[in-house]
């Protein structure tokens, strides 16, 4: 049946009416929620600055970066015995671990720490964490321009040991990491090339103006534990853009903090390969 157009006009207004009607301002009180830690902790293989970082949550509407928590005391311990971290003089809750430290593959690494005020009802947490082997048996990495997707590809070429492996990519340029925010690292295990050769899997991508042909891109391969590339999952699909009327409800981030604090504890190994950009094809 074909509708005249007067009364298509009438459907339409009809519509609009009733979805004007069902239309109300709401106005939802968010109460300020009870401050829990938050602690950011990370032991890898690779010389420089480690650390661990202490912050409490602020409300969520709030402006201002997270208050750090200063006057604890830090320690991790391991099979090769305490060591006590040093507070920064210049970032309140920022932790030091001494010069030249670096994590052990295998180590099972614990920490602990002693606030000086309770926040959330406690002064002491803990976490544990167990650094993963490292799949280092790397022959190279390519760097290949997308037409289609008019950004970069980074592909691996590497042997994958026959075991259950969890894996973290970041992409340096110049030396200058690239991947500096959560949502950028590429997580992924390894069901699908488990004791193969991978033979080119593309492990990152980034967009044109990222990368320039005569870059030195270095690819850090990490290995990581299970438990940490699902709270890296967790975080990444939090913090993804969603579609309000057909997304999920936010869910809690998972930690491995205890007395309900946020955050997590980890450590992993890392391996680098590192290539050149090369020129952009021309178009034939």
């Amino acid at each position: 049946m074909k509708l005249k157009p007067k009364y298509i006009l009438y459907i339409l207004l009809v519509t609009l009416v009733s979805l004007s009607s069902c239309t109300e301002k709401i106005d939802i009180e968010l109460d300020s929620d009870r401050i829990r830690l938050v602690v950011d902790g990370i032991i890898t293989d690779i010389p420089g600055e480690q650390y661990v970082k202490l912050t409490e949550t602020a409300d969520y509407f709030s402006n201002e970066q997270p208050k750090g928590v200063g006057n604890a005391t830090v320690i991790i311990e391991s099979q090769n015995g305490p060591i006590l971290l040093t507070e920064s003089d210049s970032v309140a809750g920022l932790y030091l671990m001494p010069d030249g430290f670096v994590g052990v593959q295998g180590n099972i690494y614990q920490l602990n720490i002693k606030l000086e005020n309770e926040i959330g009802g406690y002064k002491d947490y803990f976490a544990n964490t167990k650094m993963p082997l490292l799949s280092d048996d790397i022959d190279s990495i390519a760097v290949e321009w997308m037409p289609q997707f008019e950004g970069w590809v980074v592909r691996l070429y590497a042997q994958d040991p026959d075991r259950e492996d969890f894996y973290m990519f970041n992409g340096l340029r110049n030396g200058e990491l690239i991947t500096d925010s959560i949502h950028e690292v590429n997580i992924t295990d390894d069901r699908l090339f488990n004791g193969n050769y991978t033979s080119g899997v593309m492990v990152l991508m980034f967009n044109e103006d990222q990368l320039d042909p005569g870059d030195l891109f270095t690819l850090v391969l990490s290995n990581i534990t299970k438990e940490y590339i699902n709270f890296v999952s967790e975080v990444q699909t939090e913090i993804q853009s969603k579609e309000p009327l057909f997304s999920g409800p936010p869910a809690n981030v998972s930690s491995n903090i205890s007395n309900g604090a946020a955050g997590w504890f980890t450590s992993y190994p890392s391996a680098f390969s590192s290539t050149i950009v090369q020129e952009i094809p021309e178009e034939k």
